[in-house]
């Protein structure tokens, strides 16, 4: 969900604007954006990116993305396979579990 700083935001409504999915609502001009729809927010990022912040360089919109949306990394090399999964649960090596006897 992007929380709106007010005491960073100066109320443009950049972030209003190219909000793909209209989380945000303003009703008047220079007001500070309400977050109203925040389980709708695709976190992409165009808010932040297109927030020009104050003087110091702050933004005042902010992307949080929630814990269970954030991507877990596993490197291939060093997970083993299915097959070698199943293999071990039945004491056979990879491989042979799934063979079929030759004819």
């Amino acid at each position: 969900m992007p929380p709106v700083f007010n005491v960073y935001c100066d109320g443009c409504g950049i972030c209003a604007a190219i909000c793909p999915t209209d989380v945000f609502s303003r009703t008047k001009a220079k007001e500070v954006p309400l977050v109203l729809y925040p389980d709708e927010c695709w976190h992409c990022d165009s808010c932040v990116l297109d927030c020009p912040g104050d003087a110091e360089g702050r933004k005042g919109v902010e992307l949080r993305i929630p814990l269970n949306m954030q991507l877990l990394w596993i490197d291939p090399e060093d997970k083993p396979s299915h097959y070698e999964m199943v293999g071990d649960r039945f004491g056979s090596k990879a491989g042979n579990l799934f063979n079929m006897p030759k004819e």
